[in-house]
């Protein structure tokens, strides 16, 4: 799962880039008062999970590819209203159990889908970003595949872009998630959160 994230995130990012560059234009501010909004993003960071109980304590962790899509439209001038696909995945993560440390062999993934708002401050084209949704995390050894029950995921961002072209623009975010997911074999919860810097690309 890791390596598809990593390998998507880069065709994504790759892409929209090399088709903006053919669009660069320096003259004049753009703006988001209107229209279609499209934002694709792809990054990296880390990522964790835990469960606890009365007798142990266990925790998945390590560094993340993670992917953020959303698509949607401006209801305001700055303000858009969007879906989200988002979530992020680590191979061979590191295992905590109570004072035992060790590696997983697998991929360990986290994907949801929500909804969110993104609100630009403009002229500086900085923008502010929440989602909430429903996820699900999964582990991936192979043969072996164990899901968890659908939890509650929300992602933060906080961005700035540069215009390269009449409704398109390149640039950075750092994101902070969250999520509290039921185990399907057990009354606790799986919670835990990420962090990433992403390479964004969005048309308005």
């Amino acid at each position: 799962m890791q390596r598809r994230f990593r390998v998507l995130g880069w065709i994504v990012v790759g892409a929209v880039f090399v088709f903006c560059s053919y669009g660069v234009s320096l003259a004049g501010d753009r703006d988001h008062t209107g229209g279609f909004f499209l934002r694709l993003s792809a990054g990296g960071g880390a990522a964790s999970t835990k469960i606890e109980d009365a007798d142990d304590d266990l925790k998945l962790s390590g560094e993340a590819g993670e992917l953020n899509f959303a698509i949607g439209g401006m209801i305001a001038p700055n303000l858009a209203l969007h879906g989200t696909l988002f979530g992020w995945a680590i191979a061979d993560p590191d295992v905590e159990l109570n004072d035992l440390e060790g590696t997983l062999d697998g991929d360990l993934a986290l994907g949801a889908v929500g909804a969110g708002l993104t609100y630009y401050f403009m002229p500086a084209n900085l923008y502010i970003s929440g989602s909430v949704g429903g996820g699900q995390l999964s582990f991936d050894a192979g043969n072996v595949t164990v899901e968890s029950d659908p939890g509650l995921v929300v992602d933060i961002t906080v961005g700035k872009e540069w215009w390269v072209g009449k409704n398109w623009g390149i640039g950075v975010a750092a994101g902070i998630g969250l999520h509290s997911i039921p185990d399907k074999n057990a009354d606790e919860n799986w919670s835990g959160t990420s962090f990433a810097v992403r390479f964004t690309a969005t048309m308005n």
